[in-house]
């Protein structure tokens, strides 16, 4: 698949109703583009509560982020229902 491919099934995993956990070849291209990351983490703030995030895909976004200037409990993202 071509990056353009990648990234549209990528987006597809986290809007659809089932939900589906990436490939390793979308992950490698999620790790490589500082702007999907970008859109990423936009898409995941504003989708969460829409229950298609996989919580290995949740993770992967989540891990992404830099560290927050207020602390959380270890178990915060833990808590939050898929």
């Amino acid at each position: 698949m071509n990056p353009k491919q990648l990234e549209y099934s990528i987006f597809e995993a986290v809007s659809d109703a089932i939900g589906r956990v990436w490939t390793i070849e979308e992950k490698q291209l999620i790790q490589n583009d500082s702007e999907l990351q970008s859109h990423l983490k936009e898409w995941l703030n504003n989708s969460l509560n829409d229950t298609c995030w996989q919580r290995e895909n949740y993770r992967i976004v989540r891990d992404l982020s830099a560290p927050s200037s207020f602390s959380q409990p270890m178990n915060f993202f833990e808590d939050i229902p898929f």
